[in-house]
């Protein structure tokens, strides 16, 4: 690709997604809405027709494509330090109960939505992935709003979303890992003994004094062993996405834990993640929705939004219900689940890159994706508020 032509698709995604997301922000919706939409409009469909270049093409031979495919990984990175080991240990009997309840009915939905579209097992097991991950980043919000947040709900809700991505991206490491299944089993044995190896090093070495001048030093080392375990579990025959996330566990048990966090959100957030979230929508294929394909995308997005939404409602209420819940606050708990955001175009994004879904299919996944991330992010604090009162202090 030509540098020129490279910097210029750079500059106007930044631009247009910095000004999309804080228009987003300012009506009190995510900012990851505002930066698909200018994908969308930087993208061939749009701005390409216009002035003839075919702005932020997602084709892997573009500069872009790899830019983005780096933002995905250090979104799960940091994803990893910030849920964090030890916020794990204390999640507790009712959240590990709920989260398998949830990640399991979930899985089953998609799973049977691709069944009912006359899928083969492999797409089936991708949708059921899709359906399976969460973020209730703006169910915080909401529940925030009503001063909900700390109560048994808020509380269950935070627990869960946090198992969640350790359980969803463990069905997706399995699910999808490429090899035989009895050497796929190996080697996902062999990577999460690698893990806790690390893992165990890293705890007998807290008392190490690390000197202050190596603070630096430290940071790049971070960037470097995320992209480094990333290529490990590559080599495992698992998802980039897999090493960069259980590369941001081990590092949340280091003392530089928080000073990571905020050095990799600053580079992250500013350049690398807002041209995933760009890229992603500038890979929304109107085509999909052309006179030849609308009968069978009709079909599909018939499917696919409500099982996903129902799946969650359904699992998360579950879980809550057989941890001693009332039934409202158990509905409560499920509909809070509902909202997909950046975990769910991750998984769909790294499934289309590993060939899971070719050609129509993969942008009317996409397309459904894109569509199931909105509407459950718009409708998820109405339906909270109607059904949910938190309990006077």
């Amino acid at each position: 690709m030509d540098l020129q032509l490279l910097l210029l698709e750079l500059g106007i995604a930044l631009l247009l997604a910095r000004i999309f997301g804080y228009a987003f922000e300012r009506v009190k919706q995510p900012a990851v809405i505002g930066e698909i939409l200018a994908g969308i409009i930087v993208g061939p469909f749009i701005m390409g027709r216009i002035f003839g270049i075919n702005f932020i093409s997602p084709s892997i031979e573009q500069p872009v494509d790899a830019i983005a495919r780096i933002g995905i990984i250090l979104l799960l990175f940091l994803s990893g330090i910030d849920t964090g080991i030890n916020e794990i240990k204390n999640a507790g009997k009712s959240g590990l109960i709920t989260s398998a309840f949830d990640v399991g009915i979930a899985f089953l939905f998609g799973y049977l939505v691709g069944t009912f579209m006359g899928y083969d097992t492999l797409h089936s097991i991708a949708i059921g992935n899709i359906f399976s991950a969460t973020s209730v980043g703006i169910t915080v919000r909401t529940l925030m709003e009503m001063n909900a947040l700390h109560t048994n709900v808020g509380n269950l809700i935070l627990t869960v979303a946090v198992l969640d991505d350790i359980l969803g991206i463990v069905v997706l490491s399995i699910t999808l890992g490429k090899g035989s299944p009895e050497i796929l089993i190996v080697k996902i044995t062999i990577f999460f003994l690698v893990f806790l190896a690390i893992l165990y090093g890293l705890y007998k070495s807290q008392g190490l004094k690390i000197r202050t001048n190596l603070s630096r030093f430290a940071l790049t080392l971070a960037i470097s062993f995320c992209f480094l375990f990333s290529f490990f579990a590559m080599s495992m025959g698992l998802a980039a996405i897999t090493g960069s996330f259980f590369a941001g566990l081990l590092l949340s048990v280091v003392p530089q834990r928080k000073r990571i966090l905020n050095f990799v959100r600053q580079i992250g957030e500013v350049f690398f993640i807002p041209i995933f979230f760009v890229w992603v929508g500038s890979s929304f294929d109107f085509s999909a929705f052309s006179p030849s394909q609308l009968s069978h995308v009709g079909k599909l997005l018939l499917l696919f939004i409500p099982m996903a939404l129902i799946g969650k409602i359904i699992g998360c209420s579950a879980g809550a219900k057989v941890n001693g819940f009332s039934s409202r606050d158990a509905l409560a708990v499920g509909v809070g689940m509902m909202p997909r955001m950046e975990v769910a175009l991750i998984v769909i994004t790294t499934e289309i890159s590993m060939g899971i879904f070719k050609g129509a299919m993969a942008h009317q996944m996409l397309a459904a994706t894109i569509l199931l991330v909105i509407i459950s992010s718009l409708i998820t604090p109405f339906i909270l508020k109607a059904i949910y009162r938190a309990p006077e202090e």
